[in-house]
């Protein structure tokens, strides 16, 4: 084949376009092209609310590197691209934008049907960013399986899943105490809380002079609504009152009765040892309302904070007023009467709606709920039990369906989670979303996947949280509820990566949904990846000003380069630190393959492919190369295996800078037979192979010039056939390489001119002839001689047993050389000295470690053979 015409530099915006058009006018990219087994990645879907970040771009580089290596280890791979309706997130956004442009109420002033309309138009347009978005990081999705949360396949699986999960008794309409963001108007889920510390005063009192027991809150305008105190059943301090009511006055609507109740959960050595009991306005205290009730001892439930967040007419004279308001007003109220026995500071962790940013408040509500521990008829299991199962034993003690989380450590905090996850409550108050399929007529109600016949029905205003369709999302985007060939095929899916935020927002919801709906596991691995962080270990934000745009990365040096940048250098789970500078290595190493390719495509005769059969090493070189080759074959693919992306992708650019680049690229130029040649093509092409999931662009467009009828993205993944490791080639060919070093650290620690030929002697080896002309080489060496020391000016250095003099007559500045060697002698003299004080010292050296003066004689032996050599130089000169 012609020899290829590849410009010295690689620019990346030349290329990038034209070459992910020709990867899906391919058809490769759809897994019904293909044999093999399947392997399936669904896209963690992201959220319509903007364009991607460079978490997103973390994410497409790993589930596509993913992707491609499986591809090309002959599996038909589906990646499934989608995005997601990011119900509250993206309302919150959109009335937010609504607000700034001067619409006070955006609810009341469009209506639902007007909102909905906003916020359709505004998602459409991000989606329409983000799907180019991700075309330009390379990403290899099947466009024509394309989905989205909200779309109509999509909301036909979230009411089946709705209505079957109803059916079997799982999802329930009840009063219970939900989390309340009041800026938002809606619910919110536990795991849509972000925890906030904050300073806040702690107020112990009396509900009245009489009553008998102290308590301590931080919400004092929550105990209008007290109906009980929980002591511990067993606590001596207050054993006798357990049982009794006592009836106070706080300024409520009503005379408080507060009974005394008895609670193994209550703490008897934290703060008073009691706990005032506000059933409406507490997740804890609403258990133990449920509790007792369930003993027959049931308390009062008494809501006095209002969906506005402010004080209902429960409570009393308080009633209108703000929480702030109140609080100082019953403080004050406290202190007047006597009844306030301490107020300290504290810090405190405080709820906070994750998208609206308010205190969230508790407030007790009818909504519907998914029960976590009723049993699913005809399994004899709970959710709760499939979820447990599902990373443990694997469904019904099946190994084969059993999801493994990568870190380990993070199946740990599932588990601990699942055990404590309380009933989730599904409804929300917002307008953007899956519309619950349920309908009223007076007292009936119809739950069912389309609406019923009649008249007078209407339907639930409240929407899904947006987890119960995100959490199909494995299943959905293959066509159930239908029984498609594409659900049989390809579910359980192989592979989810995910960031550890949304460990418990999105990974159990599917779990959950995929072992009930399909009985069976979503996926087979989950990684989990930590977070994207400046170099001084800030997060990204616009707030910040530290922010990176992805798209401006790829305008600038090419998605290969920000692939790689993100790649090297993490760790499963762990945060990862991102600075410009890793993008100016990126961009380096893309025009360095770029270059090598160039060099080894322009240096062969016959451009082509080289079977492994054809080749014949004949050198000491030629041996080493094909040794370190064939460790690096099955290191790289055990790493990509166990989804170590960073020491397969490390592994991979030391031996393509260091050992092809920097030693056998430059033997090539002096030893350049047939042998040779082919070794050049043989590992070129199989390094663009290794290289095309982390790098695919530029690693395709050098394929062209190799193969330009073929295409590298469905290439074999090659494994070495025979055994090329040769231990004793690497051992001998090292020898090598540590001469020429010390000849090369010579030339420099002595000025030499880079073309200025030397004259080297070798002593303490018979004979390394073989490897003449490679030190002569890569040494710049004029000639290379074996035998004894030669007289003169000379540098030496010391490899092994073997002695590197460089002869330097007519090369240095004898004056200059011998200040630098008096310097050196003197620096080693003084360290000589001190070593042997050291090890002179008795009491040292027998209470030292023997490891510790082992060393330090070792050190010592070293110096003294050092500090000979500069008095030989010196003495030379």
């Amino acid at each position: 084949m012609e020899k290829p015409d590849m410009p010295k530099a690689y620019e990346a915006k030349d290329y990038e376009d034209a070459i992910y058009a020709s990867w899906e006018q391919s058809g490769f990219f759809n897994p019904d092209t293909q044999d093999g087994d399947p392997y399936v990645i669904m896209m963690p879907p992201p959220n319509v609310t903007g364009i991607l970040h460079l978490g997103h771009a973390l994410e497409n580089t790993l589930m596509d590197t993913m992707a491609r290596f499986q591809r090309l280890r002959g599996k038909s791979v589906l990646l499934v691209p989608g995005t997601d309706h990011a119900a509250i997130a993206t309302q919150a956004k959109v009335e937010k934008m609504l607000i700034d442009e001067g619409h006070e109420n955006p609810r009341e002033e469009f209506g639902r049907d007007g909102l909905v309309e906003k916020i359709r138009v505004f998602a459409d347009e991000s989606m329409a960013t983000i799907l180019g978005q991700i075309r330009k990081m390379g990403t290899s999705c099947d466009w024509s399986r394309l989905a989205y949360t909200f779309d109509e396949p999509r909301n036909k699986a979230v009411n089946e899943l709705f209505t079957r999960m109803y059916n079997d008794g799982l999802i329930y309409r009840g009063y219970r105490v939900v989390n309340w963001s009041v800026k938002g108007q809606s619910t919110q889920s536990d795991d849509e809380i972000e925890h906030v510390e904050r300073e806040a005063k702690l107020y112990t009192f009396k509900y009245s002079k009489d009553f008998p027991i102290t308590i301590a809150t931080t919400r004092p305008e929550t105990k209008l609504g007290d109906t009980a105190v929980a002591v511990h059943p067993t606590d001596e301090r207050y054993k006798s009152f357990i049982g009794q009511t006592f009836t106070v006055d706080v300024g409520a609507k009503n005379p408080l009765e507060i009974k005394i109740i008895a609670d193994e959960e209550v703490d008897p050595a934290f703060g008073t040892g009691a706990l005032g009991v506000t059933p409406a306005h507490s997740q804890i205290d609403f258990l133990m309302y449920e509790k007792q009730k369930a003993q027959g001892n049931p308390i009062e439930i008494i809501p006095v904070i209002g969906k506005d967040g402010n004080m209902t007419e429960e409570a009393g004279s308080y009633a209108g007023m703000s929480v702030e308001d109140a609080r100082a007003k019953f403080v004050e109220w406290l202190s007047s009467e006597g009844l306030l026995e301490k107020e300290e500071e504290i810090m405190q962790n405080v709820g906070t709606s994750d998208r609206y940013g308010d205190v969230i408040e508790a407030l007790p509500m009818t909504q519907w709920w998914l029960d976590m521990n009723k049993e699913i008829p005809g399994r004899g299991k709970s959710l709760r039990l499939l979820m447990r199962e599902a990373v443990t034993t694997g469904l019904n003690g099946d190994q084969s369906q059993k999801v493994t989380i990568t870190p380990d450590r993070f199946t740990k905090l599932y588990l601990d989670r699942v055990d404590s996850l309380r009933d989730w409550c599904l409804s929300r108050q917002i307008w953007w979303g899956h519309q619950i399929p349920v309908w009223y007529k007076g007292d009936e109600v119809f739950v069912g996947t389309e609406a019923p016949e009649g008249d007078g029905w209407q339907r639930d205003p409240d929407t899904l949280d947006t987890w119960f369709s995100s959490g199909s999302w494995t299943f959905s985007t293959l066509g159930w509820p239908d029984k498609t060939k594409d659900l049989e095929k390809f579910h359980p899916t192989a592979w989810m990566q995910m960031g550890y935020e949304i460990l418990y927002l999105w990974l159990m919801r599917m779990i959950l949904m995929s072992t009930y709906s399909q009985e069976e596991i979503p996926f087979k691995d989950a990684y989990i990846h930590g977070m994207l962080r400046d170099k001084d270990g800030k997060k990204f934000s616009k707030s910040a000003g530290n922010g990176i745009d992805p798209i401006d990365v790829i305008q600038e040096v090419g998605a290969d380069a920000l692939r790689i940048s993100l790649l090297l250098g993490i760790s499963p789970g762990n945060d990862s630190r991102f600075y410009p500078e890793k993008l100016e290595g990126g961009r380096n190493f893309v025009n360095k393959l770029w270059n090598i390719s160039r060099f080894v495509l322009g240096q062969v005769e016959v451009v082509g492919h080289v079977a492994e059969t054809d080749l014949s090493p004949q050198t000491l070189a030629d041996r080493w190369i094909l040794s370190r080759f064939h460790t690096l074959q099955s290191e790289v693919t055990d790493h990509l295996e166990a989804f170590e992306f960073s020491q397969a992708g490390e592994k991979l650019r030391n031996f393509t800078w260091g050992e092809f680049a920097d030693w056998y690229l430059e033997i090539a130029k002096v030893q350049d037979g047939k042998s040779t040649q082919d070794i050049l093509l043989y590992i070129l092409e199989r390094l663009l192979t290794y290289w095309h999931p982390f790098m695919p662009f530029v690693t395709e467009q050098i394929w062209k010039q190799i193969d330009p009828e073929t295409m590298l993205m469905i290439h074999e993944w090659p494994m070495a056939a025979q055994d090329h490791l040769d231990k004793e080639a690497e051992a001998e060919f090292e020898k090598t390489q540590e001469i020429i070093a010390a000849i090369r650290n010579l030339r420099s620690e002595y000025n030499v001119a880079p073309k200025t030929l030397v004259n080297v002697v070798l002593t303490g080896v018979e004979s390394l002839d073989s490897q003449r002309d490679v030190m002569c080489g890569l040494g710049r060496v004029q000639t290379l001689t074996f035998g004894s020391k030669p007289e003169g000016e000379i540098a030496t250095a010391v490899v092994g047993v073997i002695q590197v003099h460089v002869s330097l007559e007519g090369l240095v500045d004898k004056k200059v050389e011998a200040v630098r060697l008096t310097r050196e002698r003197d620096m080693t003299a003084a360290y000589c000295t001190s070593l042997t004080e050291k090890l002179a010292n008795d009491t040292f050296t027998s209470k030292a470690p023997e490891k510790i003066v082992n060393t330090m004689k070792q050190n010592l032996d070293e110096a003294k053979a050092k500090l000979t050599l500069l008095e030989d130089q010196l003495n030379a000169l």
